[in-house]
């Protein structure tokens, strides 16, 4: 498969030393914008549907257990927005989400703990070229593509821009802290790090549309029924199973993310 995905040189102590909170009029020195700046330095990762989840094994080495992922969230960014970014942007992260969810019923289990430490190190590893990086980074592409309304204030803007990117960023600490608990088997560190790596994410997911939520929820679903023989690709044969929207939407998703 292609690589089509390049990475963003992301490192949560550069975007908080560089004062992301504070709030500003102007859009153009927003840090995140920076760091979204494609080009030739920037560093390019394979990141195909193989190694991201293959099969019914979710991220985490946990069956995903599929539930409607609007009865987590909370209510919507009230943020005027003109448009918002496409469906098969935000597929990353469902999967993501769902690995979240399966993660922080997995470790209930305490004979899981080293599979989940395990998984863990992995999602770690590999600094700007990390799993870790790579979903940050799909999180804030899709933070940058949001369309603002022109009558939006700017410092609203900025706001809404500051809970997306906080979510994110306990998201990925939570999991960092849920690392070392398990290192220490800490199982009281475990069960609360993991339940709030879930609900940061959730935080997140809060901010997107409920009806972009229950469409990617679909696609995931009908591309997960359409893989028959679960070697976590589609074949043309089995892409014919899936609706002409569903199909447009997956092949956009699988030429941006692989």
């Amino acid at each position: 498969m292609k690589t089509l995905w390049c990475s963003l040189i992301l490192s949560s102590q550069v975007a908080t030393s560089s004062g992301f909170s504070a709030l500003t009029s102007s859009r153009d020195c927003l840090p995140q914008r920076r760091a979204l700046q494609l080009n030739a330095e920037t560093k390019c990762y394979e990141a195909t549907r193989r190694k991201l989840i293959v099969g019914p094994i979710s991220l985490f080495g946990f069956s995903y257990k599929h539930q409607r992922a609007v009865a987590d969230v909370l209510s919507p960014s009230n943020v005027r927005v003109a448009t918002w970014p496409s469906i098969e942007d935000l597929e990353p992260m469902y999967e993501f989400k769902l690995s979240i969810d399966a993660l922080q019923e997995g470790v209930k289990d305490s004979k899981n703990w080293p599979l989940v430490k395990n998984r863990l190190d992995k999602f770690f590893k590999g600094a700007i070229l990390s799993e870790k990086n790579f979903y940050f980074g799909v999180g804030l592409q899709y933070m940058n593509d949001i369309n603002y309304a022109k009558e939006e204030l700017p410092n609203y803007v900025v706001m809404d821009q500051q809970a997306r990117y906080d979510a994110l960023q306990r998201t990925m600490r939570n999991l960092e802290n849920l690392k070392e608990a398990l290192a220490d088997e800490d199982a009281q560190g475990i069960a609360d790090y993991a339940k709030d790596s879930q609900i940061a994410l959730a935080s997140w997911f809060a901010l997107v549309p409920e009806n972009d939520i229950l469409a990617v929820e679909d696609l995931f679903v009908n591309v997960k029924k359409a893989d028959l023989n679960r070697d976590g690709r589609i074949s043309d044969d089995e892409m014919g199973s899936l609706t002409p929207v569903q199909q447009e939407l997956w092949k956009k998703r699988v030429e941006k993310f692989g």
